[in-house]
């Protein structure tokens, strides 16, 4: 029935295959797979999956344009309707329009060679902004108007990923097994379809994946790429390594033919088996035939390094520092360890503080504000991250007012739909839109290139002799802002200054009167004031001489 099949370049062709035997549990008694040959020869062995009743899938997404001939493989070869089937997918390749209107047609996001950022498939760097929407797979999630008012809302503000949690395994109608930061009721952890598990860590339920897929397809058809969390960190204590193996397989057969990012799990110290994670994250590389950028969300105030840096299969750091204001000095420790780490990785900010969620430890009452997020996403950003990754409180939980969520008073968040636009969001497209003006994938962290007085801080990322992107912090009154460039000669070379706002994005010259450019040690100071006492943004670039 597939005999032939059109798609286009990177987008997901669904073949789709009945079996004519019947089987107790295709789950786990039943492995099925389809060799592709490419048009350079080239071959991808795609892993198919069960979708319920006597129906399998395999999805396949051509890397390249041209006929790509296929064979499916079932460990059952007896099984005459998903053993032996032949066919061709043709894909053609996208025209320029059309990869404007989404950049996901660009290719599958992954490492550039470097080691140092991402990059879609034909080679465009990929800026990682991103947003926390834990809650992406529930009922609450819904299809109709949440989720789609959410991700709009998330486009016009430069978002381009979304971390999510594909589900939790150990979760079913009757009840949740392991513990958590809210005693959720049951429903929490289904959808449309139900729970991931028919019988727990035995049969997997495929109505719950394919309410699963309609979230994931709309963040993808809106230039998204989504950053999947398997499970919680908890949830290892119930399905354990085995059973989470045969999980994540499932998860890989049905979604590694979309421009996805893996991670086994979110908070994976939760459960504090470091070698279990490992199996797991390994799983993940052997299983996954496109390769997407494996990482693990780690617990606060920590980054996955620490355990997997040097693993082949761990591609990438998430930091998280949680939501405690007192944990500022993590914010510029982190990001900088991480980027002095061999071999070369990117890292993102995967959670820091979240706009208007309490600060956690002291208790003192203080809602986390703009003001901190700003601090929480220039700081890493210069001091080594490539990417942030955005959260606030209503929006993690989606928390609609339901009582039944046993949040305490202290810890009660704000309505999602209000949430949604806290200042912080909306001041992230400025970030993107402050990235945009260098080849931010050069910048690198040199804190020990820029100074002032004690009341505030400042952080520089640089190329050195040609671009210096500084965040000033604020204080009591304007602040002198020290730039030391290296290596420039006297007379030699000019710098121009430039101050963007990132409460408003606007920007504006530092005029001649406002700063001094001299000799200092073995190069060039450039000095000025802060516009005023808030937090600011100083651009210093070279002025290239004309010939």
């Amino acid at each position: 029935m597939n005999r032939n099949v059109d798609t286009k370049v990177w987008e997901c062709a669904e073949l789709v295959f009945k079996a004519a035997e019947g089987y107790d549990n295709p789950f786990l008694e039943v492995e099925l797979q389809a060799e592709f040959v490419g048009p350079n020869g080239e071959t991808l062995m795609i892993p198919g999956f069960w979708d319920g009743g006597s129906l399998w899938k395999v999805r396949f997404a051509p890397v390249t344009a041209g006929e790509w001939h296929y064979t499916t493989i079932c460990s059952d070869q007896a099984d005459a309707g998903l053993h032996g089937h032949t066919g061709i997918v043709t894909a053609a390749a996208w025209q320029e329009e059309e990869l404007q209107h989404n950049p996901n047609r660009r290719g599958f996001v992954r490492i550039h060679e470097s080691g140092r950022w991402f990059e879609y498939g034909d080679g465009t760097p990929f800026y990682w902004m991103g947003d926390t929407l834990w809650s992406a797979h529930t009922l609450r999630c819904d299809l109709k108007k949440t989720l789609p008012a959410y991700l709009e809302d998330r486009r016009k503000k430069g978002f381009n990923v979304i971390q999510l949690v594909v589900g939790h395994p150990t979760a079913d109608q009757f009840g949740e097994e392991t513990s958590s930061y809210v005693r959720y009721e049951p429903e929490y952890f289904l959808n449309e379809g139900g729970a991931p598990y028919l019988e727990r860590y035995s049969l997997i339920n495929p109505a719950y994946f394919s309410h699963l897929d309609l979230r994931i397809r709309l963040m993808l058809s809106m230039g998204f790429v989504p950053c999947l969390m398997a499970m919680w960190g908890q949830d290892l204590q119930g399905i354990k390594v085995e059973g989470g193996k045969h999980y994540l397989r499932y998860l890989v057969a049905r979604y590694a033919a979309f421009n996805v990012m893996w991670s086994p799990a979110g908070e994976y110290l939760f459960t504090d088996d470091v070698e279990g994670w490992r199996e797991l994250g390994n799983e993940i590389h052997r299983c996954d035939p496109y390769g997407h950028p494996t990482s693990v969300h780690s617990v606060a105030p920590h980054s996955g390094s620490r355990h997997y840096h040097a693993e082949e299969w761990y591609d990438f750091n998430l930091i998280q520092v949680g939501h405690v204001l007192g944990f500022k000095n993590f914010m510029e420790m982190l990001p900088y360890l991480d980027y002095q780490m061999q071999p070369p990785k990117p890292s993102i900010m995967s959670e820091s503080w979240y706009e208007n969620h309490p600060n956690c430890v002291l208790d003192d009452g203080i809602r986390i504000n703009d003001q901190h997020i700003r601090f929480a996403t220039y700081v890493p950003l210069l001091q080594g991250c490539i990417g942030q990754t955005y959260g606030a409180h209503g929006i993690w939980s989606l928390y609609n007012g339901e009582q039944k969520d046993k949040w305490t008073d202290q810890m009660r968040p704000d309505l999602w739909q209000d949430d949604l636009h806290l200042p912080g969001s909306g001041q992230m497209k400025h970030v993107r839109d402050l990235m945009e003006t260098v080849n931010w994938w050069e910048l690198e962290p040199h804190p020990e290139w820029v100074s002032t007085v004690a009341e505030s801080n400042v952080y520089c990322a640089a190329i050195l002799r040609e671009q210096y992107i500084i965040y000033c912090t604020g204080g009591q009154a304007p602040v002198p802002v020290l730039v030391m460039i290296l290596g420039a000669k006297q007379g030699g070379e000019t710098y121009e200054g430039k101050w963007m706002n990132p409460r408003t994005g606007a920007w504006h010259a530092v005029r001649n009167e406002d700063f001094q450019y001299h000799g200092y040690g073995s190069g060039m100071m450039w000095r000025t004031f802060a516009p005023d006492h808030e937090d600011w943004i100083l651009s210093l670039k070279r002025v290239k001489e004309e010939n």
